[in-house]
């Protein structure tokens, strides 16, 4: 990717040939059929107020700040992207109008490498020629989605962790098929190779509709060159030398829908659009044309209740779950002490249209006080419901928490405490977050709690002959 500086600083070519490679920088979806891939030859942005480059023209000017597509040309036409079209008519260019936003890309799977980078504008963090001081936030999402409607082309992320990607997609403009606009818009800002990314649209189950496509950036011209400081995301090291204020060029590829093999008979069983990140990817943003389609991040199932009662010696289990994008079944799971758990049984995701969905399930009685569900989703991602508990001895009275909801403090009274009493709180995932040591004789004990996340918790009582559960919620 950095090939400039590799040269400028005598490397070697085969250290050149490993780290020499494609940026895609920003994509656009939309949902249209038209001409076929052919370069684009025109963006405007609003460095400095105003700044239009294009390939038979590559403005002298190159930007080093925080700077958002304004339009782009292709097969001659300039399409806006609603960030500013005003720009445009006050520098007599005609488009035509669209809204263009900034995908989501929340859920990245892949860890952060040594040789992931933030890459941004040289002057966005205020230093011509070298790092800021602090230098500027490792977390790499917030560069995905920055600027108006998320379309920042200042900032990005190098070589952003390689995994795959789903994204919802829903609201489909069936009128917005055949309107002659661009489908899919790429650019790249660096040194194009063969390791590419792979865009495609599938089911609800995850296979494919259509076909993918594996964007390949080695032909396409120029359009334009930015001046970029490259920093470290693992935060091992600041700013390398030969990554501050260097130039790259940019490059932007167009498709249409059709690419995909996406037509009217098929376009009914879009569920999600699926990125595969080679691991090589520099992306700035990804984005669609919101007046085509809805693509949003992948929400896990939102559980809204789970019970579990005795019921004739066993224990009868009910739960709602909404939102979510899973297909595969729910995992109930069961525990003897509320730490480790064992699977039970599985039960189908329902396929109702209600937006709301109830289960029930009866679970012969093995010994287990404690239940939970879990939800893999079409991702990877997992979900938990909270941990329901049943009282197998009834003798045994659980602890009293207050308040809770809690924020900042919780009280827990209980039976005057005798010998070794423990308070021990997990989360939904039975890891261990916090634990006290219950005083003898006393009644009530108060738990500082702030230095936890918001979320439902687990907080068990113990003694030396029982173990009870109640359930804490933090807000």
């Amino acid at each position: 990717m950095f090939l400039n500086s590799i040269l400028s600083n005598g490397a070697t070519n085969s250290k050149r040939s490993n780290i020499s490679k494609h940026l895609p920088f920003f994509l656009a979806l939309t949902m249209h059929f038209g001409a076929g891939a052919q370069s684009v030859t025109e963006i405007v942005t609003d460095y400095n107020g105003y700044w239009k480059s294009s390939t038979t023209a590559v403005s002298p000017v190159q930007p080093d700040n925080h700077h958002n597509l304004i339009s782009f040309s292709f097969n001659g036409k300039r399409y806006s992207t609603g960030v500013n079209d005003q720009l445009l008519t006050n520098n007599s260019l005609s488009f035509v109008p669209g809204t263009f936003k900034a995908l989501p890309l929340q859920n990245i799977t892949g860890a952060v490498t040594s040789n992931t980078k933030i890459g941004l504008g040289a002057m966005v963090d205020g230093v011509a020629n070298g790092p800021s001081n602090p230098p500027p936030s490792r977390a790499i999402a917030p560069y995905l989605v920055d600027g108006p409607n998320g379309l920042d082309l200042g900032t990005c992320v190098a070589n952003l962790p390689s995994g795959t990607m789903f994204l919802s997609v829903s609201n489909i403009n069936p009128e917005s098929i055949g309107d002659g606009m661009p489908d899919i818009l790429v650019t790249q800002i660096a040194d194009p190779s063969s390791s590419m990314d792979r865009y495609e649209f599938t089911d609800v189950n995850g296979n494919r509709v259509g076909n993918f496509r594996n964007i390949n950036l080695t032909t396409i011209a120029s359009v334009g060159t930015w001046r970029a400081d490259f920093y470290e995301a693992t935060g091992s090291t600041i700013l390398n030398a030969g990554f501050t204020n260097t130039p790259r060029d940019i490059r932007l590829w167009a498709a249409d829908f059709s690419e995909f093999g996406i037509n009217a008979e098929n376009i009914g069983q879009i569920a999600y659009f699926k990125i595969g990140l080679s691991g090589n990817s520099d992306i700035a943003f990804v984005a669609y044309n919101a007046t085509a389609l809805e693509i949003n991040q992948m929400l896990p199932v939102r559980f809204l209740d789970f019970n579990a009662k005795l019921n004739n010696g066993n224990v009868g289990l009910s739960w709602r779950t909404a939102e979510g994008n899973a297909a595969a079944p729910y995992i109930i799971e069961g525990s003897r002490d509320g730490i480790s758990f064992e699977v039970i049984d599985s039960v189908a995701q329902g396929n109702g249209a209600e937006a709301v969905q109830q289960y029930a399930y009866s679970v012969a009685n093995a010994g287990f006080s404690y239940y939970r569900i879990k939800q893999a989703d079409i991702a990877g991602g997992q979900s938990y419901s909270q941990i329901a508990f049943v009282s197998l001895k009834p003798s045994v009275k659980a602890a009293s928490v207050y308040p809770n909801p809690a924020t900042s403090y919780v009280y827990v009274e209980h039976a005057a405490a005798k010998e070794n009493e423990k308070i021990m709180v997990y989360n939904m995932q039975g890891v261990l977050c916090m634990q006290a040591v219950v005083n003898k004789g006393s009644v009530r004990e108060r738990l500082e709690i702030q230095a936890l996340p918001k979320g439902a918790y687990h907080l068990v009582l113990i003694n030396e002959q029982s173990k009870t559960a109640t359930l804490l919620i933090i807000k």
